[in-house]
Parts: C-alpha cells; structure tokens; sequence
C-alpha cells in the first residue's frame, strides 16, 4: 500500500519508513481513544465513519446510519445550518443533560480538492457541574464559553496584578459593524453562529497568558502584552475569519478599538469603555479597521453622550428644524430647495448637522430625524399651496438606514394622503452609497416612488466606486453630481472630460443634472459649457431659515 495515497505527499508528515498498514491502524486507534467524538462525512453528505466516543455521546449502539440520523436530527432541531463551523448546545438523553461544542471542518487532499467533512464533539459538561460549576457560570458566556463581562474584568486584573511592573499591556476591543442588521434580517440563530465563530477563532489563536471574553451582544475583549500586538497581522487574522464568514446575502465588517493600558490599577471596566470609544471612533468600512484609543475621543464621547440622552426630548419639543437651500436654473431663477436639519438648542443655539449626523448614524437613529424632518418639508408644502411659492419642490435626504428600517414608499405616500399635497414637489434624494448597498431593491423602490408620482434623485453621485456600473440598473429623475467633482485638481482636463461625459450621460438617458457645491464664477461658468442647467451651492446662497428663504425669493421673483 502506497503511503502517498492515503496521506497525501506534502499535507501531511509522517515516517516514511512506516508500514502503511500499521500507519493506518495507529490513525484509526488514535481516533478511536480521543476523547472528541468524530463524525466524518463523504461529499455526498453520508456518513462514513465514526469512532467508538461519538456513538457513547449520543447513546447509540453500533448503528452508524442512525448515529448520524440522531446527531442530525438534533442540529436540525436547534435550527443549525449544517455548515455552521462552530456552536455549544445542550444534548438532552435518557433523562440526563450534557453540553456539546462541535465544530465542523471540510477536510481537503494535498491538492486543496474537498474530498469530504467532519464534525467534531466536544464534552464541556464537566465545567457545569459542582461549587467550581457554579462559578463557571456567574464568570462565563452561555453562548460562547468564554469569559462574560464580570468573568472578563476579574482575569484581567489578576493578570495586571501579577505582572511584572515594568511589562506592558493592551485591551482591544471588537464590534461588528451593523450586527442588529444581520440579526433582523437573517435570525438569530445566524447571529449566534457568528459570535461563536469568532469566540472559536479567537480561542484558536491566543496563548495561555492572554485574557479574552464575550463582554456584550457582539462585543468582545482581549487583553495581552503589547509587545506581541501587531496590528497587520491582527487585521490578517480577522479577515481571515470575516471572509469565511460573509455571504452573498451579508459582509461582516470588524472594528478593533485598542487601548495601551499605563495606569494597572485603573478600573478595568473604563479600560474596557476606553478601548470601546476608540472603536466607535472608526468611520470607515473596511473588512477590519483599528483605532487606538486618545483622550480627544473621551471629550467626543461625552458630547455624544449628550445628544444621544436629548435626542428624543428634542423630537418631542420640535427643537429640530429645517434650512433651506436653494436650487436654481443658470439664470438664478429657482424652483426648489434642499431641506436641511438643524437642531434650534434653547441653549447652545443652532447646532449644525455635521454635530449630530454621525452621532445618530451610529446609534442607529437617523431614521427618527429623518421621519422628522420628512414631516417639516410636507407641512411646508402645505403652508405654500395657493401662494406665488406653490411651484416650488422640496428635497428632502433618505438616509442608507432609511431603507432597513422604514417602509419609504409607504412612509411618503402616507405624508402625501394625510397633507394633501403633490407628490411632484415632494422630492426624494437616496444618496448613492444607499443605491450600491442594495442595487435590485432600490431599483424596485424609486421605480414605484417615480409611480406614485415622485421625482428621485441620486444624491452624491460620483462619491462611489460604482457611479457607472450602478446606472445601468437605476432609473432616477436627476443626478445630483457630488460636489468632490468641482474640487481643484492637478489635472483640470481630465476633470472637465469625467463632467463633460457624465452630464452628456446623465441627459442621453433622460437625466436631469444638478451641481451641488457651486462656490464661485468661474466654476458656474465652467458648468454652463458643459450643459448643466440647474444648480445649488454658495455661490447662489447657503442654507437658511424657512422665513428668511420665503422673504428673500418672494421679494425677489414678485
């Protein structure tokens, strides 16, 4: 028998003067005696094997169809996919409760083929029983078995106790981007297998010395000597992990916020708060971005700390307004503004949205504003029926979270019906990140806005990597050319080639266009060449109170 072919050339090492047979033989009796259970399947999903521990696990004789069909049967039973790579669950037989990790794993030949499966069965019962089970379950995770919060604190300040003095430490810090998303639109159950996923490679790749745990939903903490923190091979690892997890349906994205801790005896949980800011600090969207923790962020938290505790009193006691700002034809004439949010504070005075926008964003609350300021522009509509200023439209910002968690075609017909006004100066902008995240379902919705009578516009076209390629399946009203475009450049031909073809496009597919970020003359006038014909920007005004905005264009178009 030829070694080669049962073990591979190079996946595995072995001593090639072994006899095969007894090489095989001392495989098999090694698998036989571990205290695992091991089910292992053929590609065609059958199983094949299992040794003498998985058929004592699930108190089967000799079978091995119904081994499998019980272990199946049970995994089924909690809902687990079947390709779940790793989950903890309790197994209840002949009367008696036991807890079981199991982890699968696709077992590939020494040319990465898939030549079949195996899952993995664990016993951690023993951890569950007696004063040290008790214990283990005021200091450990249900879900994940790793420490929880208060499991969590107290190793890490015996680990900083017993340190030598002059040795340093890191607290990291992890958050899943958008995970309430991926539980409300794909269950729980898929969210859980997540967190275990993580909670299993995490465990896969500490040392002894390190200190990790589950602190809250899908957050979790790791402290370890600083000198081994490496932040490449970190995001490598956490790809890693994201990749084999993300689907056609959902990317996970990690954010690692990482405090060094300098002062031992602090209290760990505001080390924990302090890694946390730094991650909530992180604005971009990559599979894993990391930012160290400063005491600026600390002032940051305390103001959005602030906003977050007044949002909805604000709501209530309609300290938020709206700003319009124009939008014009070449000549200056208008037809229709942009309504902007602004929070009027009793005390603080107008505060700007770049304040409060990401704040709300991250709290996923900007759907409430945005419903807010929605209202504001209707009931302005309202007040300018039957007046010189009837014709002019409103546009008003979906926001990309808009989309998950507000029925917008409902939401604006219902604004429609309930104010009695037209749908057609009541304009819709989706920014362009919106569209790109979900291209099929934004198409769906502007196309029965665009049925119910509405104009759309795609706002901030051109911030995107997929401005074209979006297009083909987007049908909107108008292009609302991102103000980035207008920005000086090294090379103003190349810019004023991208313009000229994108507003040729835009028209040749039955776009209207409007430049936002107009600033001077010459940029005007540079637009005009072009074809553009509608405008926004401070060259022609910024944005302003609701009376001001009336005066000043009632005065000026009487």
């Amino acid at each position: 028998m030829n070694t080669d072919k049962v073990f591979g050339k190079s996946a595995y090492f072995y001593d090639k003067r072994t006899d095969p047979e007894e090489l095989i033989k001392l495989v098999s009796y090694g698998i036989q005696q571990d205290d695992n259970g091991y089910l292992f399947l053929d590609n065609k999903g059958k199983c094949v094997y299992a040794n003498r521990k998985a058929y004592s696990m699930f108190y089967v004789m000799e079978d091995l169809d119904f081994l499998y069909e019980t272990f199946d049967s049970w995994r089924r039973g909690l809902g687990i996919e079947a390709d779940a790579t790793t989950w903890c669950r309790i197994y209840a037989s002949t009367g008696k409760e036991r807890l079981y990790r199991v982890r699968f794993r696709r077992v590939h030949d020494e040319n990465g083929k898939i030549i079949g499966s195996v899952y993995v069965v664990q016993n951690v019962s023993d951890s569950l029983e007696g004063e040290y089970g008790e214990h283990y379950r005021l200091t450990h995770d249900d879900l994940t078995q790793l420490y929880n919060k208060e499991g969590f604190i107290a190793a890490v300040r015996n680990l900083l106790m017993n340190s030598e003095e002059e040795k340093s430490y890191v607290l990291v810090y992890s958050n899943i981007r958008d995970f309430k998303l991926i539980n409300q639109l794909f269950g729980i159950d898929k969210g859980n297998d997540i967190l275990v996923n993580i909670a299993d490679a995490i465990s896969q790749r500490v040392r002894e010395e390190d200190v990790y745990g589950r602190i809250n939903g899908d957050q979790f903490a790791l402290c370890m000597p600083k000198e081994r923190f490496d932040e490449n091979e970190f995001k490598g690892a956490v790809k890693d992990v994201t990749t084999r997890l993300t689907s056609a349906s959902y990317s996970v994205h990690m954010q690692l916020g990482v405090y060094e801790i300098r002062d031992k005896d602090m209290d760990i949980s505001l080390m924990c708060d302090r890694a946390y800011m730094a991650c909530k600090s992180i604005t971009k969207d990559g599979a894993c971005e990391i930012a160290w923790y400063s005491d600026d962020m600390l002032i940051n938290a305390l103001l959005e700390k602030e906003i977050l505790s007044s949002f909805d009193f604000a709501i209530i006691n309609r300290q938020f307004g709206i700003y319009l700002q124009p939008q014009v034809y070449a000549d200056g004439k208008l037809f229709g503004a942009e309504a902007l949010a602004r929070w009027i504070h009793p005390e603080n005075g107008i505060i700007q949205p770049g304040v409060f926008i990401t704040v709300l964003e991250k709290a996923d609350l900007i759907y409430k504003l945005d419903r807010y300021i929605w209202e504001l522009a209707a009931k302005q509509l309202v007040q300018w029926k039957g007046t010189d200023m009837e014709d002019i439209s409103i546009s008003v910002n979906v926001s990309p979270k808009d989309l998950y968690y507000i029925d917008i075609r409902e939401e604006f017909n219902d604004l429609v019906r309930k104010y009695g006004i037209n749908p057609r100066n009541f304009n819709i902008e989706i920014t362009e990140t919106a569209v790109t995240t979900d291209v099929a379902k934004c198409a769906q919705l502007i196309l029965g806005l665009q049925k119910d009578g509405f104009i759309v516009e795609i706002d901030d076209f051109g911030s995107g990597y997929s401005s074209l390629n979006m297009l083909k399946d987007i049908n909107a009203n108008i292009l609302k050319i991102d103000m980035g475009f207008l920005r000086k450049t090294e090379n103003q031909k190349r810019a004023q080639v991208i313009l000229n073809y994108t507003i040729d496009m835009a028209h040749e597919l039955g776009m209207g266009v409007i430049t936002e970020g107009v600033e001077t003359a010459t940029q005007l006038e540079f637009l005009k060449e072009l074809g553009c014909e509608m405008f926004q920007g401070y060259y022609f005004d910024m944005p302003m109170p609701v009376d001001e905005f009336e005066k000043k264009y009632r005065e000026k178009y009487k």
